[in-house]
């Protein structure tokens, strides 16, 4: 069958794609998407599982970095988005996010490049991981985000999602675990 013989009187939508169109859609399905898990004190007996493989957002900016690093750009100029950060913001997550309002600086929660960062050949999934241990106090830490780098003014947010908000006292731990999916 050609595909002028198909019937194109119908709106099919089978993973995205308009068979009307002849294109692919993106309003009801992100194709590069991932999951967010957040653990106060992993491992130890006061842990608490704040969320558990949240679908994130990704980004405006982060989507078309993505583009630039994997089909337009000649050089090598674009880094991967394994920088964590966390913040207290409560406005939660959107596509248009430019930067993570409310990031925290201090206190052992700064922005940190994911000490582990695996991805097998020929699997479709990478995973990022850190842990962040308070030095101080914490108050309602509950947005978390992916960047290119650690300088807060000229690094691009590629992915953000929200958690149930934590308290943390000097010496708690949050662990924040990103799986990413690429199509």
């Amino acid at each position: 069958m050609t595909f002028d013989m198909l019937d194109k009187t119908k709106s099919v939508d089978a993973g995205g794609f308009d068979a009307n169109q002849n294109r692919i859609t993106t309003e009801s399905h992100q194709f590069v998407h991932g999951y967010m898990t957040v653990v106060k004190n992993q491992g130890k007996e006061n842990e608490e599982i704040l969320c558990l493989n949240k679908h994130n957002l990704l980004t405006i900016d982060g989507r078309d970095a993505m583009h630039d690093a994997l089909y337009v750009d000649t050089s090598a100029t674009q880094v991967g988005f394994n920088y964590i950060a966390l913040s207290t913001n409560t406005g939660g997550a959107d596509e248009t996010h430019t930067s993570l309002a409310g990031e925290i600086t201090s206190g052992g929660l700064e922005r940190a490049i994911a000490t582990t960062k695996s991805h097998s050949a020929g699997a479709n999934t990478t995973t990022l991981a850190e842990t962040f241990t308070a030095t101080t106090s914490h108050t309602a830490v509950q947005l978390s985000g992916l960047f290119d780098s650690s300088n807060t003014s000229t690094s691009t947010m590629g992915h953000e999602a929200t958690f149930t908000p934590a308290s943390l006292e000097n010496a708690d731990t949050l662990t924040v675990t990103w799986t990413l999916t690429l199509g």
